[in-house]
């Protein structure tokens, strides 16, 4: 029956994500609108239009904010609390090292490239789902690059998405006695269905899965809050520098070696290589 409900709350966490994201964006955007009109008639809620089209980072910060508050007090009275913040931080970060931060580097890197090439693929068998991909990312304000940008891409996602993800929904999932690789895989494909995109959905499936495993690896959710902020770099601005740097050639043999790259370096962090202490890995 105990493992019956923690099969229950990793779906209902699911659900309210949803509805909290999709539900709090329209109620956000509604509300922008009506105070618009009151304030300014027909004209203030063009206004209203207008200061949301530009400035979509500041939305996305807002849509964040209230799942943020909400599943961080949830993870932390479910998981933290019982073990004591003290013994709960050191369990976070007893098997983190120089080495393996260098290996993160390398593996988001590679897995960032390696989605170039799943897009690829994708865009050939899905084309008109590929162009409304393009489309909404052109509109949803990932180039423009600030202070806003930063915390709407590289903060608030990574923060948010793995304390759901691979904090609460990982977490119920394993105290309901599911093996990991059921854990992972039904973890991965909620992820993918979250981004509510068919292109986006299928990458951030595979994106999750990796960090699921490192969620499980490193036993602890620093290592895949540091990876989601590095992919959500590299997949932004590191794209488009690579794109003005390097010539079609080589992005062409980088994006190609990307998928055997991404698998050695998870040969070499799930053993440990580079580590001191081979032991805390075992542990």
């Amino acid at each position: 029956m105990k493992k019956s409900v923690n099969y229950v709350l990793a779906v209902l966490i699911f659900i309210i994500t949803m509805l909290l994201f999709n539900g709090g964006g329209i109620i956000l955007a509604v509300g922008a609108y009506v105070g618009a009109a009151m304030a300014g008639g027909s004209a203030g809620v063009d206004g209203a239009y207008d200061f949301l089209l530009n400035n979509l980072n500041l939305y996305s910060c807002l849509i964040y904010l209230i799942p943020g508050v909400v599943f961080a007090l949830w993870y932390y009275f479910a998981f933290v609390e019982r073990r004591g913040a003290a013994a709960f931080m050191k369990r976070q970060t007893r098997r983190l090292s120089p080495s393996c931060f260098g290996w993160l580097v390398i593996l988001t890197y590679a897995v960032a490239h390696a989605v170039s090439l799943i897009m690829a693929i994708v865009a050939v068998m899905l084309p008109t789902a590929m162009e409304n991909y393009t489309e909404m990312v052109d509109s949803s304000g990932l180039s423009e690059y600030s202070l806003l940008w930063a915390v709407a891409t590289l903060i608030l996602p990574p923060l948010v998405e793995e304390t759901i993800f691979r904090g609460l929904i990982m977490g119920y999932l394993k105290k309901a006695g599911a093996h990991f690789l059921v854990i992972n895989l039904i973890q991965a494909v909620l992820f993918g269905i979250f981004h509510m995109n068919l292109i986006q959905g299928i990458y951030a499936a595979c994106l999750g899965f990796v960090l699921g495993y490192l969620a499980y690896r490193y036993d602890g959710l620093i290592v895949p809050m540091v990876m989601h902020a590095l992919f959500n770099l590299f997949g932004t601005a590191g794209v488009e520098l690579e794109s003005m740097l390097l010539p079609e050639p080589i992005l062409v043999m980088v994006i190609v070696g990307s998928v055997p790259l991404a698998a050695i370096v998870l040969v070499m962090m799930h053993y440990g290589v580079g580590e001191k202490d081979r032991k805390i890995l075992e542990n």
